[in-house]
């Protein structure tokens, strides 16, 4: 799907299959790596998560972020985009479809009530991990926090 293309994805009826899955290792350097649905280690999540661990970030958020990123995985092959090709028109609508996914039915709250203003853990993963790798603020899926490698091309428009 184009960039800037007219066309609307009908995230409400896509059927996202689950498949792949985050695997734990014995290795305290890689203590987690996402698998695809045939099997094969996603390097760039892994690439991602050994970055994070260098960053010191805790077990658990490598966990979480793992998942996160499992979705994203997820999402683009129910959507037949390859990572490398994912445009801002993936993320705007993965993140619709995750709004429409996680939604709790019958949690109400008064008029009078703000409305919750935290984000959950998950919810700022996702939003670093769709955030460019190049620090320019566009949307291409190298998450954002893995350096800018000369000759590294994320495959989203500038």
């Amino acid at each position: 799907m184009p960039e800037h293309s007219t066309t609307v994805r009908d995230v409400a009826t896509l059927k996202v299959a689950r498949v792949g899955r985050v695997e734990k290792t014995d290795d305290p350097l890689r203590p987690f790596r996402l698998v695809d649905a045939d099997g094969i280690e996603v390097a760039a999540v892994s690439e991602f998560l050994h970055h994070m661990l260098a960053d010191d970030a805790s077990p658990t958020s490598l966990r979480s972020y793992a998942y996160e990123l499992l979705a994203w995985v997820r999402f683009l092959r129910a959507v037949d985009v390859p990572w490398h090709l994912a445009s801002r028109v993936e993320a705007r609508d993965f993140a619709l479809w995750l709004k429409r996914r996680r939604r709790r039915p019958g949690r109400l709250r008064s008029r009078d009530q703000p409305p919750e203003q935290h984000l959950t853990a998950g919810q700022g993963h996702r939003r670093n991990a769709l955030t460019c790798c190049d620090g320019s603020g566009h949307v291409c899926g190298i998450p954002s926090s893995v350096d800018a490698v000369p000759g590294r091309v994320c495959g989203a428009p500038r």
